[in-house]
């Protein structure tokens, strides 16, 4: 339905063709007359208030207008009908070239309002326009809280009050203060519970439980919900290859440049010439209509036919210039945050460069003298990282002694254990937990790995290429690699596994003891280890049967790529664990930090006991330039979830200006009344003990203790690195025995994967070769998948999504949150040699 202040192309036809009676054009001036307010209505518009534009599109509402149409929601209400019978491909023509005075008296207000109204829309075409997806429906739903307190007050101040939830195409930094919570559907989780009909949208931190009023409703939100999913990975897919284009040379950046710039040309020749001739045939109609008598009509209605074709050409035009404007735009200012970013690191580097070629002249100027030799890292160290703000952990300690305990208070009558206390270190033999090998008899594995090569390398061009992006995007060369995979860093936690068979005979506070310093002992070999695994690939495996000799056995498996995870199970005398592991990354530059995503659970049968604890941050310092250095921090929090005992267990950051030890970890053991029971202290690189409380005083958080020092045993302590283990990437005597080959493990096994072998054996250009043809048969792969679910998607088919071979996703019932359990079959597929089930990958 179009506007008083619209005028029909039929309607001008009509008018000069036929005439118009006086009594008629008198009404028809009198109509237009009285719709003066519809002028200011386009001044508006032209000026670009939204506010009134919203107000003419409620008026076409209550006049019983149809929805208009998404193409340019701010001129809906002037121009949907204008020269076109359909809203949904309306199309705009400008009248710059006609006279007003050249119309019949009646017509020349309407030119008027057109012209204002072609102004407004070339300015919207110079805008960028960016597509919104909204679909929003009143349904009664709760957000199930998981372990937050915000989320768990939230949920009981809401109930199960009327909210509104909607499905924005938005980053999470648009997202307003108002709104209550948000789930990315690029990581999330969407599926339909049968027995409460409710959609449920599982986050990694939280979950939506969103009930429709019908089954329409039900089956809009779902197709919507899978749309956008599919859709934002899809996007971040697209995204991390224009970071692989982006990452090429400069050449190809100007390359890019170039044709941009032809393409643009093009387009604006193009929208040049199908302006020009909508002037042209402008003219034409004018000259006929003043000139036409009622014989001409047939000739008036083709010219005017002839003028919405081409109309619709000039819009199409501009439509398509504006995108590929857009288009350039991202581009460009992509090349620019990169070169930026290139700048900035130069500059830093440069920096560094200069102050430690000052420590080379200082350090010559004193051997010149005779002087003693000065270490060059240090003087470094002081000069640049040693800072108030931003806490750096010093190099590894070689001192082998057990560390000085602080924090704890006892009483007169027993000796304190304080900071500096050279005594408080001392226990007895007896206390000592010995590594368990019972089992006798196993198969010889081997002691060595091939020494690592000292190839030089091109740091600078190699790291450039990696500023922004998240580490499991990372084109990574084998150069910065260890031969080994995370699925094989993620098993080799097991390596002080005998703490959990230890503590399964115990009472639940010692296992709390225990599963403490079992969690504390995984960090133990990143104080030496400072090169990156290889990243798995979807659907790569890895298994590692030790029940003959250390009396356990694991299975890990690559259950997700986007974002990318893994999902462990091992089982052993008297215990089980398992956990998914995920994380978020960064590279800045001068350090990178891993933040893990996802639960670890300890279960021992015998007492029921069910614990489980999230890992802490682990950052990787003096990336560029400096000798490379781990610290790990943050506070574990570890839950028994059967007898509802904690353990918060604090990561001490390293500070310059601190005196607290370097990689102390200290926690305190309570019960399910919050009384302390236990304190776990040591450091993370070398040994834990753990001391009973004997009494307490002050308040929960932050109490004064007595312990008994008679009760004081060393639990946990760090094995010695192998002879020789600086030039075998200074792997432990389990992480040597990892990747050695084994028969009948299955075929995506991580021992078979081919770059890896070669980058163990030494042969790093081979194994970069190999690596890269690995990663685009993956990509060919995820890109086949891609078309499949879309093809599905436009069909109305259900696609299967890709499930795991050897896990399935199902809701932990002690948290809430998704894991992968594992589902069994994978040591009798072993036992009979069947592996049908498992994907070709390498």
């Amino acid at each position: 339905m179009v506007p008083n202040h619209c005028v029909m192309l039929d309607d001008m036809q009509k008018a000069a063709a036929s005439g118009i009676s006086g009594k008629n054009e008198k009404k028809r001036r009198a109509k237009i007359d009285s719709n003066e307010e519809n002028d200011d209505i386009s001044k508006r518009r032209q000026n670009g208030g939204n506010g009134e534009i919203r107000r003419d599109e409620e008026k076409a509402e209550k006049s019983g207008d149809k929805d208009p149409p998404r193409q340019f929601p701010s001129l809906l209400t002037s121009c949907s009908s204008f020269y076109s019978s359909s809203p949904s491909t309306s199309t705009y023509c400008s009248l710059s070239s006609l006279s007003p005075s050249s119309l019949p008296p009646p017509l020349q207000k309407s030119t008027k309002i057109h012209r204002r109204i072609m102004g407004t829309l070339r300015g919207r075409l110079r805008q960028a326009r960016k597509q919104i997806t909204w679909c929003a429906f009143p349904v009664r739903a709760r957000r199930k809280a998981h372990h937050r307190d915000d989320e768990s007050v939230y949920e009981s101040a809401c109930g199960d009050s009327e909210k509104l939830f909607g499905l924005q195409e938005r980053n999470p930094s648009e997202v307003g203060h108002t709104c209550r919570g948000s789930i990315n559907l690029q990581e999330a989780r969407v599926h339909t519970d049968k027995t409460t009909s409710c959609i449920v949208i599982s986050g990694q931190s939280q979950t939506f439980h969103v009930k429709p009023q019908n089954e329409m409703d039900r089956q809009q939100w779902t197709n919507s919900l899978e749309y956008m999913r599919h859709k934002a990975i899809t996007r971040a897919e697209s995204e991390e290859d224009e970071d692989a284009q982006m990452a090429k040379t400069d050449s190809n950046r100007s390359d890019a440049l170039i044709l941009a710039n032809r393409q643009m040309s093009g387009k604006l020749c193009d929208l040049r010439t199908a302006a020009n001739m909508m002037n042209k045939q402008g003219d034409e109609l004018m000259r006929a209509l003043n000139g036409t008598v009622e014989t001409d009509k047939n000739s008036l209605a083709e010219r005017a036919d002839l003028l919405k074709m081409t109309t619709s050409a000039v819009l199409q035009a501009a439509e398509e210039f504006v995108e590929l404007s857009e288009q350039s735009a991202k581009r460009l200012n992509k090349i620019v945050a990169v070169e930026q970013k290139e700048k900035a690191l130069l500059q830093e580097q440069l920096e560094a460069l200069a102050k430690q070629h000052s420590s080379l002249e200082r350090a010559a100027s004193k051997c010149a003298r005779g002087a003693a030799p000065v270490s060059v890292y240090s003087d470094q160290e002081d000069d640049e990282f040693h800072d108030a703000e931003e806490d750096l952990a010093m190099p590894c300690s070689n001192s082998n002694g057990p560390p000085a305990t602080a924090g704890v208070h006892l009483t007169p009558t027993k000796r304190h254990i304080g900071a500096g206390d050279p005594s408080s270190s001392t226990c007895s033999d007896s206390g000592a937990v010995v590594v368990v090998g019972a089992h006798k008899g196993g198969r010889q594995r081997r002691t060595t790995v091939p020494e690592r090569p000292n190839l030089p390398i091109n740091l600078w061009s190699i790291m450039k290429n990696c500023i922004g992006k998240e580490l499991s995007k990372i084109p990574m060369p084998v150069n910065f690699s260890e031969p080994i995979s995370v699925l094989q860093r993620v098993t080799e936690d097991l390596e002080y596994a005998n703490l959990l068979e230890t503590g399964a005979k115990l009472s639940t506070l010692e296992q709390m003891c225990y599963v403490a310093a079992y969690a504390a002992s995984n960090y133990s070999t990143t104080c030496h280890r400072t090169n990156k695994p290889f990243n798995p690939l979807l659907g790569e495996t890895f298994e590692f049967d030790r029940m003959d000799d250390l009396g356990w056995r694991s299975v890990t498996e690559q259950v997700s790529h986007h974002p990318p995870a893994a999902a462990h199970h091992a089982e052993g005398n008297g215990w089980t664990m398992y956990q998914d592991f995920t994380m978020t990354s960064r590279f800045r530059g001068k350090y990178l930090s891993v933040i893990p995503i996802g639960f670890t659970h300890v279960v021992f049968p015998a007492t029921k006991s069910h614990f489980s604890y999230r890992k802490i941050t682990t950052t990787v310092h003096n990336i560029i330039v400096g000798k490379l250095w781990i610290d790990n921090h943050g506070d574990m929090e570890i839950t028994n979830h059967e007898t509802n005992e904690k353990c918060l267990l604090k990561f001490v950051p390293y500070s310059y200006f601190s005196r607290e030890q370097p990689r102390k970890v200290y926690g305190i053991v309570r019960d399910a009344e919050g009384i302390p029971k236990y304190v776990v202290q040591g450091t993370w690189d070398k040994s834990i003990d753990m001391l009973k409380v004997s009494s307490w005083n002050g308040n929960h958080e932050k109490p004064k203790l007595e312990v008994d020092e008679t009760s004081l045993k060393r639990i946990w302590t760090a094995n010695p690195l192998p002879k020789n283990a600086e030039k075998m990437h200074n792997f432990t005597k389990l992480a040597i025995e990892l990747n050695e080959p084994e028969e009948g493990v299955a075929p995506t096994d991580s021992r078979l994967r081919p770059d890896q072998r070669l980058m163990e054996n030494g042969e790093w250009d081979e194994a970069n070769r190999k690596k890269l043809e690995i990663e685009e048969k993956q990509r060919v792969v995820r890109r086949r998948r891609e078309a499949e679910k879309e093809l599905a998607m436009k069909k109305g088919d259900k696609y299967e999504e890709y499930e795991p071979t050897w896990f399935v996703r199902v809701q932990d019932e002690s948290n809430g949150a998704l894991i992968h359990q594992f589902k069994g079959g994978y040591w009798e597929a072993k036992e009979q040699q069947n592996w049908e089930k498992c994907p070709d990958i390498f």
